[in-house]
């Protein structure tokens, strides 16, 4: 049954996507994959749930909802981003981060996406963490668009104590 659902909505995706026009910073994407830490040999299971759509009053808004091997992230953010030509932009995000079991913080992003292909994308960011030193990451994806909407990813993150392997999937508005 779970491989019927995920079909159907691999299939709706797809058809979604072939007839919106996308804008770089909305869209709503889908990332699982392994978190490899450093200080022991075991690893354990990264997923998350982004959504970020561009506005006319707030140019970027940003919801994320991360699970780092049972620890939970609630991400709520604003931002801006700035087209460079017609295949690049640069973006900046500031973030509410209301954790588990821990006090909240602020945490500030900077990336950039670029088009390498009509179909490749590389975009790399990196995270700053106000409370929270050892979350600070750099991550690297490149995406690959099957329609002009909609994209899969590999994604390598590398933090201070941990560094996350992921595929994503992401449906552009």
């Amino acid at each position: 049954m779970k491989r019927i659902m995920a079909a159907g909505i691999a299939a709706t995706a797809i058809c979604l996507s072939m007839n919106a026009n996308a804008s770089s910073m909305t869209y709503v994407d889908y990332s699982i994959g392994t978190v490899d830490y450093d200080s022991s040999s075991s690893s354990g299971d990264y997923s998350a749930f982004t959504a970020s759509i561009e506005t006319p009053i707030l140019p970027l808004i940003s919801v994320e909802s991360i699970d780092l091997n049972d620890f939970d992230i609630l991400k709520l953010g604003i931002g801006a981003s700035i087209d460079l030509g017609s295949a690049s932009n640069i973006y900046g995000l500031v973030h509410y981060n209301d954790y588990d079991d821990e006090d909240s913080d602020i945490s500030f992003r900077v990336g950039i996406n670029s088009t390498i292909s009509d179909r490749l994308e590389v975009r790399l960011s990196h995270t700053m963490y106000s409370d929270q030193d050892g979350r600070d990451n750099t991550k690297l994806s490149l995406g690959y668009y099957l329609t002009q909407n909609f994209s899969v990813s590999g994604n390598y993150a590398v933090a201070d104590n941990y560094n996350i392997m992921s595929a994503t999937a992401r449906l552009s508005f």
